[in-house]
């Protein structure tokens, strides 16, 4: 019995539940050059991991994936002479597509969402087979909704699935071109030229979002534990509160976030926020059936929201008092351990 050289594959392979006592077994009888050999390869796979562990806790992962993306973005619409480049990412289980792009006029990262079953971007996500169409907009998979960005006049579309390395038919991600340089439709040329670097632009994407969803799942962790600590530590509800909303603001990267908690002598919402300025605490009471969050707290359900003064069931009453400009909402209800809602 022998294992490979190739990298990482002698972890791998002792991580298997049913190769138990194969590294003793090997070993037993290897001369010591062997042996020393042996451990080389051990010793330089979990510098690997070592290194890969140290990235996951580095807070500057989730910028090396926007770097990364924001560079492709750019070369990829240079090189195919297209107006507007995007990449989107797959989740499969939020069955979503996502991207992130910079807002001119806060100059920071916005994260938006797509349903990952509509239009010609989500036929791409969903079936892996590229589309290059020449008059977007008479196209019958054709959605406004997500093929036409907010102001754009969509004309030409070529949208092409970037794979995972470890299945050939699941899409990692979708790049979208619109509008080719010249006004002109994208021809064969420009999709064989784009395959000739996609498979690399996929095994970089994968790992970089591997990375991510780790990075954000220990960030996660350790927000938990802040909160944790802090419910221990003080009996004051206005310190608890805020505390448990700044780890909460730091795992979701939200701007704000608060926690309403349920009265139910009086059936009403309430919570304490800081105004816009940061300088002082004011006291925010609804009903408990009013605006998203009571629509939350009445029906139990989640609430995601990409728009939210567009929404029929936003209640702009807190961010007049406070001073703030809600814009997307994550509203989630809370239980305790008996299953009761409590905010």
């Amino acid at each position: 019995m022998t294992f490979s050289n190739a990298a990482g594959s002698i972890l791998a392979t002792l991580t298997q539940v049913d190769r138990m006592g194969l590294l003793a077994t090997r070993v037993k009888d290897l001369p010591v050059g062997e042996f020393v050999c042996l451990l080389d390869f051990i010793t330089a796979e979990f510098h690997q991991y070592l290194r890969a562990i140290d990235l996951i806790n580095n807070e500057g992962v989730e910028t090396l994936l926007e770097q990364l993306l924001d560079a492709f973005t750019i070369k990829i619409g240079q090189i195919l002479t297209a107006d507007q480049t995007t990449i989107f990412l797959v989740n499969q289980e939020k069955k979503q597509l996502w991207y992130k792009t910079v807002l001119e006029s806060t100059g920071r990262s916005q994260e938006y969402h797509l349903p990952i079953h509509v239009g010609i971007l989500g036929h791409v996500a969903t079936t892996g087979e590229a589309l290059n169409i020449a008059d977007a907009k008479t196209h019958p998979l054709f959605s406004e909704e997500v093929d036409q960005p907010p102001g754009y006049d969509t004309r030409t579309i070529l949208c092409i699935p970037v794979f995972s390395t470890t299945n050939s038919n699941k899409p990692v991600a979708v790049v979208r071109l619109l509008n080719k340089e010249n006004d002109v439709p994208f021809d064969g040329e420009d999709e064989q030229l784009f395959r000739s670097f996609g498979d690399s632009m996929g095994i970089i994407i994968e790992s970089c979002q591997s990375f991510y969803v780790a990075a954000r799942n220990q960030r996660g962790v350790s927000a938990l534990l802040k909160a944790t600590t802090t419910l221990g530590q003080s009996l004051d509800l206005e310190t608890t509160l805020r505390s448990v909303m700044d780890q909460a603001c730091n795992l979701m990267q939200a701007d704000r976030s608060t926690l309403f908690l349920l009265s139910k002598e009086t059936n009403e919402l309430w919570t304490k926020v800081a105004t816009v300025d940061e300088k002082k605490m004011v006291e925010i009471r609804i009903p408990a059936n009013r605006g998203i969050a009571g629509y939350v707290a009445s029906t139990g359900e989640a609430l995601n929201i990409p728009d939210a003064y567009i929404d029929p069931r936003f209640d702009p009453s807190t961010d007049q008092k406070t001073g703030y400009k809600t814009r997307n909402i994550l509203c989630m209800p809370v239980y305790n351990a008996k299953g009761e809602l409590i905010g």
